[in-house]
């Protein structure tokens, strides 16, 4: 079975295709399942990489008392280490995209390109984004169960933003249970210490100027607070490009995987060219 050890973690990952390396990070609360069989098409241009995050799927759960957005950007970092990724994309859906945020901040030489799907960044632009972003996170998850949190975040979606935000959730399980894994899950995943870390993003500042690689943002047609963020990286970098996925949720790549894949496979074919390559 495929495990990497990143910073004292037996850490669950996948692979196939050649190619350009695309590194996938999943959401908080999901693993890699939910992208593997959608990226599988990628596999006849790139070299696909997904893992489980600290605190998630089939990677080994941490004796830690906390997680922080720190040891999540060092994980990362570890993973290209480990597997000698050089220059690869990374991919990342929501907190796996503030991690690449985080990440492309820190250590822009190390990437040769960065694709966000519905991730924010530490900026709030309404009052409604600033309670479900601090309140719910730091009231309701440390005290609920896994389930009754993300029940209460699609809720509080609807109710705040667009009533088409929240992904079909029967959908997004069967695109998980169609990949399979020969390891079996490591426990539920461990969303008090995941919503701590995130806090610790959300509490930080990120200077867009910083993220000095090829950007894409992508966000659901209907989350129109996280088009206020793609607006936010586009006005103040050159090389950067936004979209949004066609009637989209939250999930806009289970909404419109082709869309998706459509955008990441040009993408991908200009980051792997490289800024010395010719046309």
């Amino acid at each position: 079975m495929p495990f990497v050890e990143l910073n004292g973690l037996e850490t669950y990952y996948e692979e196939y295709g050649e190619g350009h390396p695309v590194v996938v990070l999943h959401g908080a609360g999901v693993d890699h399942q939910v992208w593997a069989e959608q990226l599988r098409p990628l596999a006849d241009q790139c070299r696909v990489l997904l893992y489980d995050l600290r605190g998630h799927g089939r990677t080994e759960t941490a004796a830690t008392e906390t997680f922080t957005m720190d040891q999540y950007v060092d994980d990362l970092g570890a993973f290209l280490d480990e597997l000698d990724l050089d220059s690869p994309t990374v991919l990342g859906h929501s907190f796996g995209g503030m991690i690449g945020y985080r990440f492309a901040a820190d250590s822009p030489d190390r990437l040769s390109g960065l694709v966000t799907v519905g991730s924010a960044t530490p900026e709030m632009f309404s009052t409604g984004e600033w309670f479900a972003r601090s309140a719910m996170p730091r009231v309701v998850a440390p005290v609920s169960s896994n389930e009754w949190v993300m029940n209460a975040l699609h809720w509080l979606g609807e109710k705040l933003f667009v009533a088409d935000s929240a992904a079909d959730e029967d959908e997004f399980e069967e695109i998980r249970a169609a990949h399979t894994c020969d390891a079996a899950a490591d426990s539920d995943p461990d969303l008090p210490k995941i919503n701590r870390a995130l806090q610790t993003y959300l509490q930080s500042e990120l200077d867009p100027s910083s993220i000095e690689v090829e950007l894409l943002v992508l966000y659901g047609e209907n989350e129109a607070f996280l088009e206020r963020h793609a607006d936010h990286f586009e006005a103040q970098l050159e090389d950067c490009e936004t979209a949004a996925v066609p009637d989209g949720s939250h999930m806009g790549h289970v909404d419109d995987p082709g869309f998706v894949q459509d955008k990441l496979r040009a993408f991908v074919t200009d980051a792997s060219r490289g800024p010395d390559s010719s046309e």
